[in-house]
């Protein structure tokens, strides 16, 4: 890039409208039409934001939110859809790129997958969680190095990981390869329990930590858990004490970790913005780059296999005839011969 443009940029800290896939793409599209309205370029959206965050995976056994996951099944997003075409619109409509999170419906089984559209409504590409953590494992299965794209643009590299992917550095090395710029930092909640691992606290820790290690603009967005969520899937006291309301995190981090969006509070619905300028990213890179200058390739390296992993590869064309109808009927020799 020989320019290093000033975008503005925004974060959503919503509720999704819980298992429902149209009324939460409306919400979205809404959203994308209020964050343009007041000019921003780039939109980030949280994790599995379209239809909602499987929180039952942490409140009982695989019996306990089966029922559940038939709701999320079948308001999974497939592609293409006119779930789909809805969210296309929103983008060109406004003319702004826009990253969502989905769970995705792809042949038979579901996916987590961040959805990147452009100022045209082209749906650009995918990033699908490379591996569900924990018990997301019993809802979604892996991405591949063929899904974690970064997409050069007039406004910078655009790219985006899903909450844990934050933690793993190889994740990291992989994305700071491809020379990102503006990131889209994708989370659920922050779980209200003091000192747990899935808390506030750690989430924000670890997308400043991507933020200076890939000199990157970070676009962290959150959602936050309501009373309809709640009464949606919670059948015990215990469980509605477990899963408190709020405990949204979305902020617009800069390459040095700082905060620079307006701050929204953990319990409310909303968009925080900043106006950001590429040309902050130089310093930093002066100091570090990861995956150039500051490498050490002779003794520690990574090996970035993009292509498609698939489970099942089909081998040549089928050639497997259609009987017409006609061809079927042998006449009234071939009858008698059956009967």
């Amino acid at each position: 890039m020989l320019k290093f443009p000033k975008v503005k940029v925004a974060a959503v800290q919503a509720a999704p409208v819980f298992l429902d896939l149209d009324a939460t793409v409306e919400k979205t599209c809404h959203l994308v039409d209020e964050a343009a309205s007041n000019g921003a370029q780039v939109i980030a959206f949280p994790e599995a934001f379209i239809p909602g965050y499987p929180w039952w995976i942490w409140l009982g056994n695989a019996d306990y939110g089966m029922k559940y996951y038939i709701q999320l099944y079948k308001n999974a997003v497939e592609i293409p859809s006119l779930a789909v075409q809805k969210l296309s619109e929103a983008a060109k409509r406004n003319k702004v790129y826009f990253s969502v999170s989905v769970t995705e419906k792809d042949g038979g089984s579901l996916y987590l997958t961040q959805l990147w559209f452009n100022p045209d409504g082209d749906l650009i590409g995918k990033h699908r969680k490379l591996r569900a953590t924990n018990a997301e494992k019993t809802i979604w299965g892996d991405g591949d190095g063929s899904m974690m794209p970064v997409f050069e643009t007039e406004i910078g590299n655009l790219g985006g990981l899903q909450c844990w992917e934050h933690f793993l550095p190889l994740n990291i090395a992989a994305m700071a390869s491809m020379n990102e710029q503006i990131h889209v930092s994708s989370w659920p909640i922050g779980m209200p329990q003091e000192g747990h691992l899935f808390g506030i606290e750690p989430c924000v820790t670890a997308a400043k930590y991507y933020a200076t290690t890939n000199q990157v603009f970070c676009l962290v967005s959150s959602q936050i858990w309501t009373e309809e969520m709640r009464d949606a899937i919670c059948e015990t006291e215990e469980q509605k004490n477990f899963m408190q309301l709020g405990h949204g995190f979305s902020r617009i981090l800069a390459p040095n970790g700082q905060e620079i969006g307006n701050k929204l509070a953990h319990d409310e619905e909303g968009i925080t913005y900043a106006d950001i300028d590429l040309e902050q990213i130089i310093p930093g890179k002066f100091l570090i780059d990861s995956a150039g200058h500051y490498s050490t390739p002779g003794f520690l390296s990574l090996s970035f296999d993009r292509s498609p992993q698939k489970p099942v590869k089909h081998i040549g064309n089928p050639t497997q005839k259609v009987w017409k109808y006609d061809e079927l009927q042998f006449g009234q020799e071939a009858e008698a011969a059956l009967k």
